[in-house]
């Protein structure tokens, strides 16, 4: 009996060892985590990377319609800083050998609603093929600096 017992716990101990051994394996063969980064890109002074690549999904950070190079809030308001936005978020998607029909969500924040219908028709510019992307869309009280929204994307590369 004490050997069905020492034998059975050697056993069990063998298999808590490979499971073990199997997670951190499989943790260490799973996506890595690349920042996406563009040259000569630096839109906001804010502790953050643009975008984070995992796998085949990119999470990009919030923008907002900085100028890249000289990090400041484009002049004119809510269409500049629309229209700056999506250029920035393109250039990070092109860093990602990726573009705007790989995007699958976007977060709008929006610092007042009065400008929601002007968003979605500039919006519709640049997003026109479908399916369109998930969106959800929030009102804000105030952004970081002023900015009059912020854009949030995630994307994933499709196989071509």
């Amino acid at each position: 009996m004490k050997r069905s017992i020492t034998f059975l716990a050697v056993v069990l101990a063998a298999m808590a060892a490979s499971f073990a051994a199997g997670q951190q394996s499989n943790r260490a063969n799973g996506p890595r985590k690349q920042v996406i980064q563009p040259p000569n890109y630096r839109p906001t002074p804010s502790p953050l990377s643009p975008a984070i690549l995992v796998g085949d999904t990119l999470y990009m950070s919030g923008a907002t319609g900085a100028d890249p190079k000289a990090g400041q809030l484009v002049k004119g308001g809510f269409e500049p800083e629309l229209r700056q936005i999506m250029s920035n978020l393109q250039t990070v998607l092109k860093s990602a050998d990726m573009d705007l029909s790989d995007v699958v969500a976007v977060t709008a924040y929006i610092d007042d609603m009065a400008n929601f219908n002007r968003f979605n028709e500039i919006y519709r510019e640049y997003f026109k093929t479908e399916p369109l992307p998930t969106r959800s869309t929030v009102a804000v009280k105030e952004l970081a600096r002023g900015a009059h929204l912020e854009l949030t994307m995630i994307a994933v590369r499709s196989r071509k």
